[in-house]
């Protein structure tokens, strides 16, 4: 542990102890005046970045007990400073709590992480070694350099050493091998797995291999807290393994649920203890699509069964139709667990109705994420990959390294695109060979295209040349797509056909919910029974015809207009008042009213995601809006649900659905519009690096530029090279 004068900006030295040190952070013990405070430094080259996002998180839990604190002084520019709290962790203890101190600890750290989800701020890294044990006993949770606002994350499939967070305190959904979003519950799992070792000696699964914890964490119940160790009264371990649970939706809702059972275990006599119920008290703050599928079963079936044939070439690809909302992402989604059991990969990409630059593409994006997997492989397998690539590809392996960034790491070969006239044809050849050269029954590749009705013409000729093909054992394409929106003019409409008479080509076609099973949806969502929930779902049935987007978007309206409203017993709502309120306004009208009564600037950036498309990375955000930090003013539409987060390296936010999307765009008047894009186009156009995506706002406001240099300069930037299209 190192000392010396620490240099502190516009304040006289002061003097430090190295605390901890990592190759992405330092943390320091300042001396000051006759107190110590820490110092916290992100390292690396986007060290800043995280200074900014750690600090805004902190900024917004000032004042909660039991959560670190930032301090004013001494100032030091570039760094965290926060109050000293202590430096022994609880994975630092020396010998395990009693039952009694658990129970208080536990009660405390839930209290504290209750307060935390109050102001709109989930961990997601809760581990023993983030909580501090101040010197009066009181825990406080540290580093929060992956908290984010309360919203939910959709993380990627990665490679399994390279999941985001402490593995062993992770929930299944953090995995992004789950087909469920990230969101509060994550860290009450989290908190699960940290009670859980501090009552056994060790977190729920163990340490040490990856693989073996992902599994275990996806697949395996953990043996209850009580039976290893018979110390730990049965309700404390009731409620751990509550917390525990696979499903979010089975597991506690809300922290301050938690804390209303462990307080009941600590001030009852233990034989009033024995009688709780967990959850009874547990009422979510929020209106959630169910984790499982509802309605689905025979799809999930077909599905599975498609996936199971493929292993041996008997499958080449599903194609799942439907209107939108219907549900067609989130039945393939339910395929990411089964292809995780099988030590497969699940790469998706998504096309978007109003981009067309390559970022867009979805099977640039699905190869690219097939590219960081293989990237991710131990040396000796990748290059069993590699020389199985080099030797599929030939002479076009140079041509798939200029297109692609993962690749050319992958494969060493010099970029060489080749005869322009012919590039699109061979990308097309060597996207097909890539996959044959990967996929086998040790290791299927999914690959998954949503959105194929917005799809370009080497996307089109891609896909039939993969289902066309000889079948390769354990290779499956999934497409989905708006079948609505695929008339006999369409693009797809003469492959789609080809594809239906296509052996190995199976075809799914969702529908809306029958009534049945929108009684079981809403029931879900609003954790009631379902004869409670009969009345409300025939209420709204005339309104959403069972689609489950527009029923979830409906009932979160309702919340948002306080016709239904959370209680300590659960939702409550007068279905007469409901009548009264959808005869007045439908689930887009109410949307509509939602996004007037945002912020303004929330308003304009939630705007300006419709017109940049249906994701952006939140750098590109701050560009298009000129705001510095654009998170903060993100918080009301994540929030309420209209924005999902997606953690990853390059931090982005899209629409939760593309009809929420649709709903702010139309809300918008074509002035306003026109006004927003030519803003949007002006500021992305000042950065090399975004012409495609300026070029795409300029597009339909062109019109509106008069001043003969900017046309100019329009028309060059509309001049996208050809390996910049679809």
């Amino acid at each position: 542990m190192g000392t010396g004068g620490v240099p502190s900006g516009r304040d006289p030295p002061v003097r430090g102890e190295l605390v901890h040190e990592t190759e992405h952070t330092r943390v320091t013990r300042l001396f000051v005046a006759g107190h110590t405070v820490i110092r916290k430094d992100p390292l690396g080259p986007d060290g800043q970045r995280r200074v900014q996002h750690e600090s805004a998180m902190l900024e917004r839990l000032r004042g909660v007990a039991g959560v670190a604190q930032l301090v004013e002084t001494p100032r030091q520019p570039g760094s965290i400073m926060m109050s000293d709290v202590g430096d022994t962790s609880l994975a630092g203890l020396a010998r395990p709590p009693s039952a009694g101190d658990l129970i208080a600890l536990a009660v405390q750290l839930a209290q504290a992480v209750a307060g935390m989800h109050r102001r709109g701020v989930m961990h997601r890294d809760i581990t023993p070694a983030n909580i501090v044990i101040s010197r009066d006993g009181a825990p406080s949770l540290v580093d929060f350099a992956l908290a984010s606002s309360l919203a939910e994350l959709r993380p990627e499939f990665t490679h399994h050493t390279e999941i985001v967070g402490t593995l062993a305190y992770l929930a299944p959904e953090q995995t992004g091998r789950t087909a469920r979003p990230v969101d509060q519950r994550a860290d009450l799992y989290a908190l699960g797995a940290t009670l859980y070792e501090l009552a056994t000696g060790g977190p729920p699964f163990g340490l040490g291999d990856p693989l073996r914890l992902t599994h275990d964490h996806l697949a395996r119940v953990p043996v209850a807290p009580a039976q290893v160790n018979r110390a730990v009264p049965g309700p404390l371990s009731d409620i751990i393994m509550h917390l525990l649970e696979k499903e979010p939706d089975n597991r506690y809702q809300t922290a301050d649920g938690v804390v209303h059972d462990l307080q009941r275990v600590r001030d009852a006599d233990p034989r009033a203890a024995a009688q709780l119920r967990v959850g009874e008290c547990d009422v979510p703050l929020r209106l959630l699509p169910p984790s499982r599928l509802v309605g689905r079963d025979e799809e999930l079936a077909v599905l599975g069964a498609a996936f199971e044939d493929a292993l041996t070439g008997r499958c080449r690809g599903v194609l799942v139709g439907g209107a939108p909302g219907v549900g067609k992402t989130a039945l393939v989604d339910e395929l990411r667990p089964v292809v995780t059991g099988r030590d497969g990969w699940f790469v998706v990409g998504k096309f978007d109705q109003y981009r067309r630059d390559l970022e867009f593409d979805a099977s640039h994006q699905a190869f690219r994420a097939l590219g960081r997997l293989l990237l991710a492989e131990p040396e000796d397998e990748l290059a069993e990959f590699r020389g199985r690539m080099l030797t599929a590809l030939g002479p076009n392996a140079g041509l798939l390294t200029a297109v692609l960034p993962e690749f050319a790491a992958l494969l060493g070969v010099p970029p060489e695109a080749g005869n322009p006239l012919t590039a699109q044809a061979r990308l097309q050849s060597a996207a097909v060979q890539v996959l044959r050269a990967v996929a086998s029954r040790a290791r299927p590749v999914l690959v998954f295209v949503d959105d194929l009705q917005w799809a370009g013409r080497a996307t089109l000729g891609f896909v039939d040349l993969l289902l066309s093909g000889e079948p390769v054992d354990g290779l499956l394409l999934v497409g989905a797509y708006r079948e609505d929106d695929v008339d006999a003019a369409h693009p797809m409409a003469t492959p789609l056909a080809r594809w239906r008479e296509q052996p190995g080509v199976r075809h799914l076609r969702l529908v809306n919910l029958p009534g049945p099973d929108l009684v079981t949806m809403v029931a879900e969502m609003l954790h009631v029974d379902p004869a409670r929930a009969a009345g409300l779902a025939e209420t709204i049935g005339p309104y959403t015809s069972g689609n489950p987007h527009e029923t979830v978007e409906l009932l979160n309206a309702l919340r948002r207009d306080g016709v239904m409203t959370a209680a300590a017993d659960g939702w409550r709502w007068d279905e007469a008042e409901v009548r009264r309120r959808l005869r007045r306004s439908d689930a887009a009208g109410m949307l509509e009213a939602g996004l007037e009564a945002m912020p303004a600037r929330s308003r304009q950036l939630v705007e300006t995601m419709a017109c940049l498309g249906g994701r952006a990375e939140l750098s590109l955000l701050q560009t298009a809006t000129a705001v510095d930090t654009v998170e903060p003013w993100l918080v009301p539409a994540l929030d309420e649900g209209l924005l999902v987060m997606e953690a990853g390296v390059h931090r982005a936010v899209r629409f939760r659905h593309d009809q929420t999307r649709a709903v702010v765009l139309r809300a918008m008047d074509p002035h306003r519009r026109r006004t927003l894009q030519l803003s949007v186009a002006r500021r992305l156009a000042e950065v090399p690096e975004l012409f495609a995506a300026a070029a795409e706002q300029y597009l339909p406001v062109i019109g509106a530029v008069g001043d003969p240099a900017e046309r100019h300069r329009v028309v060059g930037l509309l001049r996208a090279p050809p390996a910049r299209q679809r």
